[in-house]
């Protein structure tokens, strides 16, 4: 049987070596380079050509060298998420930001900040630190990942309950199209609007309408201080029937995570069902709700950790969503209100699951080793899936597959079904990049 995206691959074929040599020619020796291994690697590739150019004048230079040769570009920051999406058919080049990485402004007193797109979040967050400031996001991802990549994917971790998405933060962003023409919108200080709906079009785009070259965020000031709760039980219903009264009431935790029995980074006993409560604020702020919240969760065993063991715990949190082990990784959303239903779906549909929940937004996250569904034939599993995803889609939410075995992505869209939405994403995808030169087919809706 023929395989389209082999035949495709071949007709396109163009050899690393001589994109590598345009590349150096043009702009130097070191701004190309060949990879093997995992570093940037898409897909099954045996290997590839990787530019990375040292300025937003010298992206829109590559891009347009790009376009005149119809090479399929791959935008990548560090390329810790370019193995999430669909999987190209083929491509020439990835273009990487990571040595445009310089701080351009940064006004502490206003509160806001211009960066480039391969500066690392870790790195400008330890900068902003001397200040008492921050950009007020924790996403999943390697210390290298880079801003310009937690924007493109739109990424989140457990502070979004206080402080939201990326999209909030953002305020003015440079975009280099696969024409090379650099567009810019928004602004440098927090009341210049002007154009902000073009950073929320960018932001979670996955580079298909252009390349991120540089953003400008606001800033939060550090709360002085922070607690962290935990609060366990054996019976699942009891923890999200606490969840559903802490988002009904005034309380203002800034994590709230649910996690399933077996999480081994639960301190204590991870045998039960844990609920995470970050919280920041004042000291007598944190005290008077660590109070409220004992009140609430009455009937469940609780723990104040210390300042040490909480920033152990949520660093290994962290760290445990990116585990190289991990080949399963999913995310299921709904409604928060239907946090209960999706989660009783998921442990019928696919028992004995291990699952992490932004309890506040509805959010499911599923990770597991290549053991995960081995009492499933393969072709059981692609089945499975497609009956969660049913099951969520249903009720307003989405299944998305970030990471699986090749087998698994061959009978599944990594995306779901967007509905009439795809219309109006293609119909911006043909404005933005006519010849499809970016990210081609790895987006929603093939995109």
């Amino acid at each position: 049987m023929n395989n389209p995206q082999s035949e495709a691959a071949a007709v396109n074929a163009i050899p690393a070596e001589k994109i590598l040599y345009r590349l150096q020619e043009t702009f130097g020796s070191d701004r190309a380079r060949i990879f093997t291994g995992r570093k940037f690697r898409v897909g099954v590739e045996a290997s590839r050509a990787a530019a990375f150019p040292h300025s937003i004048e010298e992206l829109s230079e590559m891009l347009r060298l790009a376009g005149s040769e119809k090479w399929r570009v791959i935008p990548a920051g560090a390329g810790s998420w370019l193995e999430a999406g669909n999987r190209p058919a083929f491509f020439h080049l990835i273009i990487s930001t990571m040595m445009m990485n310089r701080i351009s402004e940064y006004e502490p007193s206003d509160l806001t900040a211009t960066v480039e797109a391969g500066a690392p979040l870790k790195t400008f967050n330890e900068t902003a630190r001397e200040h008492r400031q921050f950009i007020p996001l924790d996403p999943f991802g390697v210390e290298e990942s880079t801003i310009g990549a937690v924007i493109s994917t739109a990424s989140s971790g457990p502070l979004r309950c206080a402080y939201g998405t990326p999209r909030d933060w953002l305020i003015g962003i440079c975009v280099v199209h696969a024409d090379g023409t650099i567009t810019r919108a928004g602004g440098k200080v927090v009341k210049n609007v002007a154009g902000y709906d073009l950073c929320k079009l960018y932001t979670g785009s996955f580079g298909t309408l252009g390349i991120i070259a540089e953003m400008s965020f606001k800033l939060r000031a550090i709360p002085p201080a922070e607690k962290t709760l935990l609060l366990y039980s054996d019976q699942l219903e009891s923890l999200c029937s606490i969840i559903s009264k802490i988002n009904g009431s005034e309380l203002q935790p800034s994590a709230l995570e649910l996690l399933s029995q077996g999480d081994e980074t639960v301190p204590g006993d991870p045998g039960k069902f844990t609920l995470a409560v970050r919280l920041l604020h004042e000291p007598d702020a944190i005290e008077s709700q660590i109070n409220e919240l004992l009140k609430i969760a009455v009937g469940v065993s609780s723990s104040v950790l210390s300042n040490g063991d909480a920033r152990t715990f949520w660093i290994n949190y962290h760290s445990s969503e990116i585990e190289r082990s991990v080949e399963f990784d999913l995310k299921l959303s709904g409604l928060p209100s239907d946090l209960m239903t999706s989660l009783d779906e998921l442990r019928s549909t696919l028992p004995e699951t291990r699952w992490r929940a932004h309890a506040a937004n509805g959010v499911i996250r599923i990770h597991a080793d290549h053991q995960w569904l081995e009492e499933f034939k393969n072709r059981e599993r692609a089945r499975k899936l497609k009956e969660l995803r049913l099951h969520a889609q249903s009720r307003g939410g989405q299944l998305v597959i970030f990471q699986a075995p090749d087998e698994l992505l061959e009978k599944l869209d990594v995306w779901g079904d967007v509905g009439p939405t795809a219309d109006l994403m293609r119909t911006l995808k043909s404005k933005f990049d006519p010849d499809s030169l970016l990210n081609t087919g790895r987006f929603v809706a093939g995109i």
